[in-house]
């Protein structure tokens, strides 16, 4: 595979929230990429695959001082509105290539086209501000439940909370593992809230542990899965941010407002103060890479 704007230059790809990305790094910010060559490395068969590639591109103010700007395309070329949590996988992406020293509790920021994103090192992971969702309703605040639903793989009809934000989700909480496993994804809503997404929540009751600053402090822990449009996703971080707020508004006076999320993709964790919402997630790079071809042959 051979796109001359890449050639020479030592790739990467990592995956943070739920999705992958293919990064090059254009420090000088000269290289640009057409829509069919983004597309290309991204597909899964033909390419190298991933969700998403992103651009990473050092910044020099007059007086020698650098900053990072992040551009972010899908895999079909079309560019991102907010590279989310991607501002994470470049954090790590400048810390573990040495482009940047980054100690635990240290921030670094971007420029992006949705304006200004940062990450801050927190042990293992990188924390975040996201949006803030809410009950999408006075009813689910009030009640914890707004919607009934129906789920093909369990028995019985179960309360759901529609959450919103620039999206809706509705989340379930279900008693057992068994019935979290058993989901296939398929729903019915009575009434139909519109929603984009059904997140299923088993919680796993409240534990201690040791904060950042050394203090001891509760967090509920809970075991989630995804779907939109039947099908099982990965648990991205504004799905877990709803699922958090959907048992924030169940716990009442008794919420911790920390929440930790275990799921396939790994360990999130949420926090929910008044106004704000961070969320925290490891970052990994899985490979550094070239692209090769033979000059005249395929791309």
């Amino acid at each position: 595979m051979i796109i001359p704007e890449l050639e020479g230059l030592t790739l990467a790809k990592g995956n943070t929230g739920g999705r992958d990305a293919i990064i090059f790094p254009d420090i000088d910010g000269h290289r640009d990429l057409g829509s069919d060559d983004m597309s290309l490395i991204c597909d899964r068969r033909r390419g190298i695959g991933a969700d998403a590639i992103m651009r990473v591109v050092r910044i020099m103010g007059g007086t020698g001082e650098q900053s990072w700007r992040i551009d972010a395309w899908h895999s079909t070329g079309t560019p991102m509105a907010d590279p989310g949590s991607l501002v994470r996988l470049a954090a790590h992406y400048l810390r573990v290539t040495g482009l940047i020293d980054m100690e635990d509790g240290e921030t670094v920021g971007f420029e992006t086209v949705a304006g200004p994103r940062s990450a801050t090192r927190a042990g293992v992971g990188y924390a975040m501000l996201a949006d803030v969702a809410t009950p999408a309703s006075a009813e689910g605040n009030d009640r914890g439940f707004d919607v009934a639903v129906t789920l093909d793989g369990l028995e019985g009809m179960m309360a759901g909370l529609t959450v919103s934000s620039d999206r809706r989700s509705v989340v379930v909480a279900v008693e057992r593992g068994d019935d979290l496993v058993s989901a296939t994804g398929g729903v019915q809503y009575d009434p139909n809230p519109r929603a984009d997404s059904l997140i299923l929540v088993h919680p796993q009751g409240d534990t201690a542990f040791l904060d950042f600053d050394g203090v001891e402090r509760p967090a509920t822990v809970f075991a989630m899965r995804a779907f939109s449009d039947g099908k099982e996703q990965p648990a991205r971080d504004h799905w877990v941010r709803d699922a958090a707020v959907a048992l924030y508004t169940w716990a009442g006076e008794s919420a911790t407002g920390i929440y930790q999320s275990e799921s396939r993709d790994g360990r999130t964790e949420v926090r929910l103060t008044e106004g704000s919402v961070e969320v925290t997630a490891t970052a990994e790079i899985v490979a550094e890479f070239m692209l090769t071809g033979l000059a005249g042959e395929g791309r």
